[in-house]
């Protein structure tokens, strides 16, 4: 877990490495903000790979928007 204000692409690809690691299908980002970048990569990685990561953001989870993206 790291602290950071916007999320980019090389942390999606760390990501992706540990997903691959612990053969997960489904992972899930909590961040402040996203870079452009890293939306695409995450969109890329399912294409690629037919992975999920599931990108909440801290304004989302605070407003309960999580059932939404769940479903």
């Amino acid at each position: 877990m790291k602290q950071k204000d916007k999320v980019g692409r090389p942390d999606v690809d760390s990501f992706e490495t540990a997903m691959h690691r612990e053969s997960r299908p489904k992972g899930f980002f909590v961040a402040s903000d996203y870079t452009q970048d890293a939306l695409d990569e995450i969109e890329a990685f399912y294409r690629r790979e037919h992975k999920v990561i599931v990108a909440f953001t801290v304004p989302e989870i605070l407003e309960g928007y999580i059932a939404r993206k769940m479903g």
